[in-house]
C-alpha cells in the first residue's frame, strides 16, 4: 500500500528490555531515515520501563500522536519490511494510515523478521471462531 501526503503511525512494541533498547537505538540513530526522521518524541515508554531490568519484559509505543509527518509517499511493505527486520526480537503490532484514510494493520511476532496483514489474521481467526460455534451448536 502506498502512503501519500501525511503519515501516521501507532505501533505497540513489546519484549525483553535490552531488545527494546536496540530497536529505538536503531530507530533514533537513522535506521529508518530514508522513509521519514525519527524524533525520540516518537517513543512512549511505559511507566517502568526505566526501572526495569534488561531481561525483564516491557513496552513501548512507537507514535507521532496523530501529528502528520509531511511525506511525499511511502510503501507500506519496504518501510515494513525494513521496520520488522530491526524488531524481529519483539512483538510488534500496530497501524500505519495517511490524510486519506487508507490504513494498514499489521502483526510482526517475536522472532519473525516480516509482518503479517493484521485484517486478514483476524478474519481468518472470526472464520474458525464461527465454525466452532456452529459445530458446537450442532453437537447440542
Amino acid at each position: 500500500m502506498i502512503f501519500c501526503d501525511e503519515l501516521y503511525f501507532e505501533i505497540n512494541i513489546s519484549g525483553k528490555k535490552a531488545e527494546i533498547k536496540k530497536l529505538i537505538s536503531f530507530l533514533t540513530s537513522g535506521g529508518l531515515d530514508e522513509f521519514f526522521e525519527i524524533s525520540e518524541d516518537y517513543i512512549c515508554r511505559d511507566d517502568y520501563f526505566d526501572e526495569a531490568a534488561d531481561t525483564d519484559e516491557c513496552s513501548v509505543v512507537f507514535t507521532n500522536d496523530d501529528l502528520g509527518i509531511e511525506i511525499d509517499e511511502l510503501d507500506s511493505d519496504d518501510f515494513l519490511e525494513a521496520f520488522c527486520r530491526a524488531a524481529r526480537n519483539l512483538d510488534a503490532r500496530g497501524r500505519i494510515y495517511d490524510a486519506e484514510d487508507e490504513e494498514y494493520a499489521f502483526v510482526s511476532r517475536e522472532g519473525d523478521p516480516y509482518y503479517l496483514n493484521a485484517d486478514k489474521i483476524e478474519l481468518f481467526n472470526d472464520e474458525l471462531d464461527e465454525r466452532a460455534r456452529e459445530e458446537e451448536a450442532d453437537e447440542e
